[in-house]
């Protein structure tokens, strides 16, 4: 097990400071290990910044500490038909949605029931409805509108002319059916509830005006640094480096929205559209996460030259290299002063 300054040798769990997980909740819900070992004050599982490998990390003291899941299963005897290897499996595939676990965390709910482990607002949902609605009566509506659809669809939420328009389509969409049980209240039903799903889709939607947010700084930094000639080109690169990753969140919500367009198709396969945005939420949300330190970091700064932007953007250099690298490698040479 390597710590920040040496190489340590087997731990005693006896030898650390203990802290009392609590025993009320289930293993099939919850991270209840039960090896000493994870009793350990502080001791918590996070992604390994440097490779993005599942790690358990502990302190003794002054030594902290970081151990591989496989090293950390062999070095105490978890086999993988234990409950506690079964657990630690778990917490490989829990960290694409939390960011760290700790013994006696719930386990995350995707992992569970492939519900959200994280809330959206009522105006995520409201939006949603409203999407689905336009959707319902406009055949063949496009995925996206123009930048920005929000208040157009929040408008469209509250309009007495579009609820009736939308009343209409659900009784004809009962009355096609063939079912008798169908009505219009009972096909409603159905619209909430991917409506409920798909709000996840318009929160993350929201995030993306995040990233676009740092977008927007480092366009305003190469206008700042544009009589700078080296730097000017080290903020060009940054630009450059960051075209992919703004590339990829619009593709992916194009490909959720696109599939709500035939809301008869939606309506009739329930289940299966429920299962498509829940994949769509999950592959944007672990996305999503990876940027949450740049959208913290970018946030607060100010648009003008200086110490605090410059070491902003050589921190977004080194995340973009490290998780969007070109095949051709530049060196970030911002100066400190």
């Amino acid at each position: 097990m390597a710590s920040s300054s040496e190489t340590a040798g087997p731990v005693d769990p006896g030898d650390g400071e203990r802290e009392i997980v609590p025993r009320q909740a289930s293993p099939s819900t919850h991270f209840m290990f039960r090896h000493r070992v994870f009793t350990l004050k502080g001791c918590h599982f996070s992604l390994s910044p440097a490779s993005d490998e599942p790690m358990f990390n502990l302190q003794m003291g002054d030594l902290r500490g970081s151990i591989t899941l496989p090293a950390l299963a062999s070095e105490f005897g978890i086999g993988p038909e234990t409950e506690d290897g079964r657990l630690l499996g778990i917490v490989a595939r829990s960290l694409r949605f939390v960011r760290q676990i700790r013994p006696g965390d719930s386990i995350p709910s995707e992992i569970l029931d492939g519900t959200s482990s994280w809330s959206v607002g009522p105006h995520h949902e409201t939006v949603a409805i409203a999407r689905l609605s336009y959707n319902l009566i406009e055949n063949g509506a496009p995925g996206l509108f123009e930048a920005n659809e929000f208040a157009i669809l929040e408008r469209m939420a509250h309009d007495a002319a579009t609820k009736a328009r939308v009343s209409d389509a659900l009784v004809a969409i009962a009355r096609r059916s063939g079912q008798k049980s169908q009505t219009r209240d009972s096909v409603f039903e159905q619209l909430e509830r991917v409506a409920r799903e798909l709000a996840y889709i318009e929160a993350l939607r929201e995030r993306h005006e995040k990233i676009r947010m740092i977008e927007r700084k480092i366009g305003e930094a190469a206008k700042l640094y544009r009589r700078d000639r080296a730097l000017f080109e080290e903020v060009q690169r940054i630009q450059a480096l960051l075209k992919a990753p703004l590339g990829e969140f619009p593709a992916i919500l194009q490909m959720a929205f696109a599939q709500m367009a035939d809301m008869r198709d939606v309506l009739g396969n329930v289940q299966q559209q429920l299962q498509f945005i829940r994949t769509m939420r999950d592959e944007l949300h672990v996305r999503f996460m990876r940027w949450e330190d740049m959208i913290q970091l970018w946030d607060p700064v100010p648009p003008e030259r200086g110490e605090t932007l410059e070491r902003t953007l050589r921190a977004t250099y080194r995340f973009l290299a490290r998780y969007f690298p070109q095949r051709s490698e530049w060196t970030l040479t911002i100066s400190k002063g």
